[in-house]
């Protein structure tokens, strides 16, 4: 069997779900690698606050981190399909639940082998096959997590939930990122689930203000980084895309205006809808060599989902 023929049987073995909060920054971190590595998958969307009725029955019983919740998102489900061979009593479901890790299971598992040359196909190793080069790989992704995904939620939560049109934020709710149940729940809880959010995630002006100060520095650090690297194509370590680059991509790309235009896995709010204030902290931000690598990683490496990828609905097709 041929090497692709391998990785079709692969996929055929395996039964892949994924569940969301449609349009959070660390769900689009591990749509992505689904996306990259061209793996068919189920996604089940859900809106905050009402993920927790989704996530009920897969809440962690570890939290990936201190500030986790057990109803945390991105959760991926992999499963043995029924007839995929003799011993399918003997494998287990794998239940991940945290994005990178998600990432790393989909590298070991989908990747092209060492010194393949793409050969077969398949998309190269995330955290490439180089010891070296892997470990600054897994640190800038651990970096962008806490220096970028936190605070580039508080802003964006900040700027959409106090200072934009309300009809703006209920529309979060609509646009296919939700079943119709959840976006009228959305929609009719709106202030208390502005209240709940905001107290759940400290935002206040204080605190999006200290958070867009940490962005800043954050994407000036990056933009260094990206600067000082050798002639030709600009990625984080080496010469090709890996993991880090797509970390920051899709942690950053909200507070850069990505839109679901630009490749952004869901349905999100465009810069012009925000007041003049946000809309400048943005193109500010995009403007850098940072928010510039951001926008080209979209453009180049932002896939389309696989053949037989969709969306699941609980309730009737209304959840």
């Amino acid at each position: 069997m041929s090497p692709t023929g391998q990785e079709q049987d692969k996929h055929s073995q395996t039964s892949l779900t994924l569940r969301t909060i449609s349009f959070s920054h660390y769900n689009e971190k591990a749509r992505w690698a689904l996306d990259y590595y061209k793996v068919p998958y189920i996604e089940y969307r859900s809106l905050p606050m009402c993920h927790m009725i989704s996530m009920f029955k897969y809440r962690a019983k570890t939290r990936p981190c201190s500030a986790s919740s057990a109803y945390a998102t991105p959760h991926l489900t992999v499963e043995p399909t029924k007839g995929s061979g003799k011993d399918d009593k003997d494998k287990e479901t794998i239940a991940l639940n945290d994005s990178s890790k998600i990432i790393e299971f989909l590298s070991d598992q989908y990747a092209a082998p060492a010194n393949s040359n793409g050969k077969d196909g398949r998309a190269p190793n995330l955290y490439s096959n180089d010891e070296a080069s892997k470990t600054k790989i897994q640190a800038l992704e651990e970096r962008f997590n806490t220096m970028i995904g936190p605070h580039v939620r508080r802003v964006v939560y900040y700027e959409l939930l106090f200072h934009a049109p309300k009809s703006v934020a209920r529309s979060m709710g609509q646009h296919d990122n939700a079943g119709q149940l959840q976006s009228w729940i959305w929609s009719f809880f709106l202030p208390l689930f502005t209240w709940m959010l905001c107290k759940a995630m400290h935002i206040t002006e204080k605190s999006a203000s200290r958070s867009k100060d940490i962005l800043k520095r954050e994407f000036e650090h990056i933009s260094r980084v990206l600067e000082s690297g050798p002639p030709g194509p600009a990625y984080l370590v080496g010469n090709q895309f890996s993991a880090a680059d797509l970390a920051l991509a899709s942690l950053g790309g909200l507070v850069v205006g990505v839109s679901e235009e630009d490749g952004y896995g869901a349905w999100v709010p465009k810069m012009d809808v925000l007041r003049p204030e946000g809309k400048k902290f943005m193109e500010e931000l995009r403007a850098t060599t940072a928010g510039q690598h951001i926008v080209e990683c979209y453009k180049l490496h932002r896939g389309s989902k696989a053949p037989g990828s969709g969306y699941g609905f609980n309730f009737f097709g209304l959840w």
